[in-house]
């Protein structure tokens, strides 16, 4: 039985993340929660670097944000990653970040998206390493496999 991983960034909002109403700007939630993912990949040795190596790499279909609360600049923010769902051979996910402060959730992004085989251009399983730091990865309440209509 697998241990899912529970994986948490602590980020301070900056002045390059507020927007005229003084409040973090819509792109924002996208560049932190990418970061946040990217160093959760660093974390398991899935750098650029690795990625270059395997000729893989990440891509999104879809990416969806629901703000809640505002976030203001020099907050700090708790952001989370969770496993929504995969499909049977891993290589298309959903996952969820939320944005916290303290126990106030802020906001909800999610993205679903695949790994990329870069060689042929057509959507592969992650590799051994990446496939089992996705699937230990912690899952959310409403997990549920991917069912795709089409195979690529």
């Amino acid at each position: 039985m697998s241990t899912h991983t529970q994986y948490k960034q602590i980020i301070t909002t900056r002045w390059a993340d507020v927007d005229a109403n003084r409040h973090l700007k819509h792109s924002a939630y996208a560049d932190w929660a990418t970061h946040t993912r990217v160093e959760w990949l660093n974390s398991h040795g899935f750098t650029l670097k690795k990625f270059t190596e395997l000729q893989i790499a990440p891509i999104i279909f879809e990416e969806t944000t629901k703000y809640f609360k505002e976030i203001y600049m020099s907050e700090q923010i708790t952001i989370d990653l969770m496993l929504v769902g995969l499909n049977h051979d891993a290589s298309r996910y959903h996952l969820r970040q939320y944005f916290r402060r303290g126990d106030t959730v802020c906001a909800q992004y999610e993205i679903k998206g695949a790994w990329l085989d870069v060689a042929s251009r057509r959507i592969a399983p992650p590799p051994p390493g990446l496939l089992e730091a996705t699937t230990n990865l912690q899952r959310a309440d409403d997990y549920a496999e991917i069912v795709s209509q089409t195979r690529q």
